[in-house]
């Protein structure tokens, strides 16, 4: 079809009667690439874009029958977005939408209240599809370059403090039992293995491992992990409970990793639940819209029969967990993926930088949504590609299969 063939984008019908103003709105909602919603004081949908639907998953008829309550529901729970904005003049923040249809939605939540009695109009832009800004890129272009200055000074730390650890070992050696001193010598021995633990911890946030991949359940690494922090969860009187949808195929994926991803968030949630609490971990298939396809990446990536829904839409296998802890505040929710911050008086502030760097590398992502009093959600979603598992087949001798697991 030639270029001057291509049908025009549909416009709603003028309105008989309606103001310049009315029509400007008009205008505005269908031109918006993000979804808009104008919510009535009783929380009912007075009206909403094309592209609300297009978010939701929903048709216009099911649309049209959704409360703003319905819509705007996250996965934590208690959480009232919609009260919240109808409460405040303006409100803006992330979230995680929980839908019937679309699944978890990491997106970006703006709201104003205008009029008496008043009216709230909401605008939701998904954080799937929107593009970095060049504020984003000239941030990790810093990023990147910190990364380089961490690895050296990382190495240029390791070979120092190995010798202070050998050296104070040797002195320790040296105290017979119940000297005083020794105990002076085993504080540096314990300073010298947090150290290393941070310098460890650093040149794995600058130089990731290549994922060495190969056909495993995302069920198992999770039993793994809840085996390995059996003994924390018990002193903490954290209960664990565990649902895995039935019949999940094996994926492409390091079950070390991601055991390492998994560990890390479980270790946040317990820490979040110092008076007990519970911990639930499911493992379910869900579908997010598929994201536009960038420099680089082949047809063929998306080899896997259900990856090949024409529709617009990806099936995934997600790891939800949720804690019932004291969650997080939304000044500290923007920042949890920013390396070096933590508000942890011991921690590094690197565990949730190279659990995002470990899912980007598996094509996948992690995402986090919590309310202070009401819990955190942590969404690790791995998406149902086939790529290296199809290379590895077409090739299973000799250099061809170890390249497949490391390309």
């Amino acid at each position: 079809m030639d270029r001057e063939d291509k049908p025009m984008p549909t416009r709603p019908a003028r309105r008989e009667g309606a103001s310049p103003l009315a029509e400007l709105v008009d205008a505005l909602m269908e031109d918006a690439a993000t979804a808009v919603l104008i919510v009535a004081s009783d929380g009912s949908l007075i009206r909403h874009n094309d592209a609300a639907p297009r978010l939701f998953g929903l048709s216009t008829a099911a649309m049209s029958r959704a409360t703003g309550s319905d819509l705007l529901r996250t996965v934590v729970a208690g959480e009232d977005l919609l009260g919240d904005a109808q409460r405040a003049v303006r409100t803006e923040r992330e979230a995680v939408l929980a839908t019937a249809k679309a699944g978890d939605i990491p997106v970006r939540v703006r709201s104003h209240r205008l009029g008496d009695p008043p009216i709230v109009l909401v605008t939701i832009e998904d954080m799937t599809q929107t593009r970095r800004t060049q504020q984003d890129l000239r941030r990790h272009e810093r990023l990147a370059t910190l990364g380089q200055l961490s690895a050296g000074v990382a190495h240029e730390i390791r070979n120092p403090l190995a010798g202070i650890g050998t050296s104070a070992q040797v002195l320790l050696r040296r105290f017979e039992a119940g000297d005083e001193r020794a105990r002076f010598v085993q504080v540096i021995l314990d300073e010298v293995a947090r150290l290393d633990r941070i310098v460890s911890s650093l040149l794995q946030y600058a130089r990731p491992r290549t994922p060495e991949l190969r056909p495993s359940l995302l069920a198992d690494c999770v039993q793994r992990v809840v085996a390995l922090s059996a003994e924390m969860t018990i002193k903490a009187e954290v209960q664990v409970e565990v649902v895995a949808a039935p019949k999940l195929a094996h994926l492409w994926i390091d079950p070390d990793l991601v055991q390492q991803v998994l560990l890390n968030t479980t270790l946040n949630a317990v820490q979040a639940m110092p008076e007990g609490g519970t911990l639930r971990i499911e493992v379910r298939k869900v579908r997010h819209k598929r994201p536009p396809r960038g420099p680089g990446r082949r047809a063929e990536d998306l080899s896997g029969e259900r990856a090949r829904d024409e529709s617009g839409w990806i099936e995934y296998q997600q790891i939800r967990i949720s804690d019932t802890g004291v969650g997080i505040p939304k000044g500290v929710l923007a920042k949890l993926f920013d390396p070096f911050f933590t508000t942890k008086a011991t921690g590094t502030g690197l565990g949730l930088s190279i659990s995002q760097t470990i899912m980007q590398e598996h094509g996948g992502s992690i995402a986090v949504d919590s309310r202070e009093g009401r819990g955190t959600t942590v969404l690790i979603d791995f998406p149902l590609e086939k790529r290296h598992g199809s290379r590895r087949q077409r090739d299973t001798s000799g250099d061809g299969a170890e390249s497949a697991h490391r390309r």
